[in-house]
């Protein structure tokens, strides 16, 4: 099988497992405070704690998406690369991609640190 084909697969897979585990723990982090028994006040510390959690975790999330994708995506263009002529007049540009997708993922990274502080920050006053 080409390798193209054969690391597109394995991209398809890994973002249905990522994606499917995230959507499953929202689900509950959602659901547990709100639910907390038929016809019992439901406790707004708790909801809330939930609440925060749910942030973390999406925030976790999308630093997991953005260095799967940045991973993936090079793997993929090396691989529709492998055997095209044209891989020698493109390595500039995939350098630069590269690179980019690279500085991406550290701004990410970043922006979810500091929502983390927020939110530590939220919990404790």
């Amino acid at each position: 099988m080409n390798v193209f084909f054969t690391q597109a697969q394995e991209a398809a897979k890994q973002w249905s497992e990522l994606s499917t585990a995230f959507f499953q723990e929202q689900a509950k982090l959602f659901q547990s405070p709100l639910t907390a028994g038929a016809g019992a006040a439901t406790d707004p510390n708790a909801a809330m704690a939930g609440l925060v959690k749910a942030t973390e975790q999406a925030d976790e999330f999308m630093v997991k998406a953005v260095k799967l994708l940045d991973a993936q995506s090079a793997q993929l263009m090396d691989a529709a690369l492998q055997d095209n002529a044209a891989k020698e007049s493109l390595a500039p540009v995939i350098a630069g991609y590269k690179s980019a997708s690279q500085a991406v993922v550290a701004a990410v990274e970043q922006l979810a640190q500091a929502r983390k502080a927020l939110l530590d920050k939220t919990r404790a006053g």
